[in-house]
Formats: structure tokens, sequence, C-alpha cells
């Protein structure tokens, strides 16, 4: 093997010992760049107790699960109510008028109360001097089987029209 000179000896030992200093730093950047993503992977597995992310997440998908069907059930009961409502009476309309030519005051009356099927039934107060007749007749998709007077059918008419002004109400209200 040949000798080296000094200068050869000091020239090679300069060139280890850079690359021996790269090496070390490179490691410690390698070091620091573990310890930090292996503190995010115990974060994400768990063992930092309460920043667990997947259990947050999993208790956050049970919940939003638990939600989906607390709002189903609300949705399926509005429904329901609502089909209930069709037969509730929602519409009516009352007719005022002197029934005999004798009388004033308007004092007899036909009140039409139907629901959203147009049956129900139509109330008539025919008030006279000396006595006071009431009527109810039953009312099927806004016909009776009954014979019907003129006052009668305007209060059955209005009643149907109450609706219609009812849905501009309550459109406007929203």
């Amino acid at each position: 093997m040949p000798a080296l000179t000094t200068e050869q000896t000091t020239l090679t030992l300069a060139v280890v010992a850079a690359v021996a200093l790269f090496s070390l730093l490179a490691a410690v950047a390698s070091n620091l760049r573990l310890r930090k993503v292996r503190k995010e992977y115990m974060v994400l597995r768990g063992d930092k107790g309460d920043r667990d992310v997947l259990a947050a997440v999993g208790r956050a998908m049970r919940r939003v699960d638990v939600m989906e069907q607390r709002v189903d059930s609300v949705v399926q009961a509005q429904e329901a109510q609502s089909a209930l409502g069709r037969f509730a009476l929602q519409k009516f309309h009352m007719v005022r008028y002197d029934a005999f030519d004798d009388m004033g005051g308007r004092l007899s009356f036909s009140a039409a109360l139907l629901d959203d099927h147009g049956d129900g039934i139509v109330i008539t107060s025919i008030n006279g001097r000396s006595e006071t007749r009431t009527y109810a007749k039953e009312i099927f998709n806004l016909g009776s089987e009954h014979n019907l007077s003129d006052e009668e059918r305007e209060a059955i008419a209005g009643a149907v029209a109450a609706r219609a002004r009812g849905d501009v109400r309550a459109s406007a209200a929203r």
C-alpha cells in the first residue's frame, strides 16, 4: 500500500468528517420528523385519552345516526298529523239572514263546518217571534242527501272560499 502524505491524510479526514457531520445532521432531522409523526399517530390511535380522533369520529357518527332516527320519527309523526288534520273541521262560514219578513236583526243563520275533503255539517237556526228551530245536516263531498236551502248552499260555498283565503293568509305569514 502506498504511503499517504500528511496533506492527503488531512484531506481524507476532512472529507470523512464532513460526511459524518452531514450524516449526523440527517439522522437528527429524521429523528425529529419521526418523533412528530409518532405523536400524530398516537393521537389517531388513541393513546392520548380524550384526544383520540378516531374514537371522537366514531362517537360523532353514532350521534348522527341517532339524530337521523329521531328526525325520521318526527317526520313520520308530522306526516301522520298532517293526514289526520285533513279530517279536522277547517273550513267554516256563517250566513246570517232574516228568515221571516216581519223579523229583523238577522237572527237566523246557516253555518257550514267542513274538513279538507268537503265533509262535515251545516247547522241552520231559524229564529221566529215565538220559537227558534235548529237543524243539522250532514255534508259529504260538498253535498247532502237532505235538501239544502239557498243560505245553506251559500254557507258551504263561503266555507270553501274561506279556505282559499286561509291558504293565502298562511303563505303570507311565512
